[in-house]
């Protein structure tokens, strides 16, 4: 990344800037999950299908300028961005949610490459806090609203609200730091917003006690698979038996993949109490507390293509055609176009309490913390899969039997959604 930015414009009080930058970002659940607790997750093949796990790389510049008002803190200013991306889904539930979803103009595998982002924010804000890092007194509110659509293959509208708010207490020794933050988005002329721009929460930017951008309200997508048909004992069943190269006997069958497809709505807040130990260190008791959750299914909406594809598709296989091998007596789902958060993961509020030791390192010029947090507020719930699976896709007999029973048990596991209870963690930077 390069950028540069210039506070004096022209002789004037107007500040302007640009940045060139290049970034790769490679998000996987399951390793984050086990760099944080320390242990590889010990689950099956298909539920690490059901995880995110998905590597974009993308390119872009912006330009910015912003002016102060006559004689106070107010400022008012403007940033466009122009931004490239391409993804590389390497998990079911990833492949699913970037494909399924109508946030381009296109369909199908090229969806995912050339993603072209083309915004403009516009921003009104005042900030007469006494030090940017660490400050003891001072108001600062920003107001600013995005809009992508000047050209590129993404639309979304994006306003945006921040507070914050210092009071000293103890002769300025100590101070109550008070955050909120709000943001909206939304897609528009017939699109939805991309899934990696939608609101993931968690992490040291937001809710401390929570694992970086876990939380999220739960979904399921609907998508086909096939199963072949066992016997009792675990064996194939061939197709013909008496000619077994023609291969085993497959069902095609619909299931539902659990997914996280982040909000549209972020509220988050935060509270501390930063006391001054000696110098550049101090101690913060804080309370942090936010929502993430979905607003408007219709920007869950499948796109047109995959849609009528999964509804026109055939499923089961009851019978074969004893002439060319065939399935009859198949049947047809009328699945929803717009996906549907499940119940409780969509407005659980999340909590997070805990200590947190402050330090500045003049060597590297940056604030350092270290922080341990418990979360009373969380998500803790058993969901399961509700697949669409009946006895009457698979043929009569022990070996339908056994794999109509095969088929639910692996399709459609519970899943166990349970937040951690408490975290501890350091890292570089401070949350407002």
């Amino acid at each position: 990344m390069f950028g540069f930015t210039e506070p004096y414009f022209f002789d004037r009080p107007i500040t302007a800037g640009f940045s060139v930058y290049g970034r790769k970002l490679i998000y996987d659940q399951a390793r984050q999950s086990a760099l944080i607790t320390g242990q590889i997750l010990n689950v099956s093949a298909a539920q690490l299908q059901s995880l995110q796990n998905y590597t974009t790389k993308s390119w872009g510049f912006t330009l910015s300028a912003s002016y102060p008002l006559h004689r106070s803190f107010k400022r008012v200013g403007v940033t466009y961005s122009y931004d490239v991306s391409s993804l590389i889904a390497l998990t079911t539930a990833s492949k699913n949610l970037f494909n399924y979803l109508a946030f381009s103009g296109i369909s199908g595998p090229s969806a995912l490459n050339g993603i072209i982002t083309s915004k403009v924010l516009v921003q009104y804000s005042k900030n007469s806090l006494d030090a940017a890092l660490y400050p003891h007194s001072g108001t600062e509110y920003f107001i600013g609203g995005e809009v992508s659509g000047l050209g590129g293959t993404v639309r979304t509208v994006r306003p945006i609200v921040e507070w914050k708010h210092h009071i000293p207490v103890q002769n300025r020794r100590n101070t109550i730091g008070l955050h909120f933050q709000g943001s909206f988005l939304s897609g528009f002329g017939g699109l939805v917003a991309p899934p990696f721009q939608r609101f993931y929460m968690g992490g040291e930017q937001d809710i401390r006690g929570f694992d970086v951008r876990s939380v999220s309200p739960v979904a399921f997508l609907p998508s086909s698979s096939s199963i072949s048909l066992r016997n009792p004992d675990g064996s194939f069943v061939p197709k013909d038996p008496s000619n077994p190269a023609k291969g085993n006997y497959t069902v095609p069958i619909p299931v539902e993949q659990i997914t996280f497809p982040g909000g549209d709505l972020s509220l988050v807040s935060n509270a501390e109490y930063r006391i001054t130990i000696a110098g550049p260190v101090a101690i913060a008791p804080f309370f942090d507390f936010g929502f993430d959750p979905i607003l408007r299914s219709s920007q869950l909406r499948i796109n047109n293509g995959q849609f009528t594809a999964i509804n026109n598709q055939e499923f089961g296989c009851p019978g074969l055609d004893p002439f060319n091998n065939v399935c009859v007596g198949t049947q047809k789902f009328q699945f929803s176009q717009q996906l549907s958060p499940l119940g409780k993961s969509n407005w659980q509020p999340r909590g997070s309490t805990g200590l947190e030791l402050q330090v500045f390192l003049p060597v590297v010029n940056a604030p350092f913390r270290i922080y341990w947090a418990y979360n009373p507020v969380r998500l803790d719930e058993t969901a399961q899969s509700p697949i669409p699976v009946t006895r009457d896709m698979f043929p009569a007999g022990a070996a339908g039997d056994y794999t109509f029973k095969l088929a639910k048990n692996t399709f459609s596991p519970q899943y166990l959604l349970r937040e951690p209870r408490k975290t501890f963690r350091f890292s570089v930077g401070t949350t407002f």
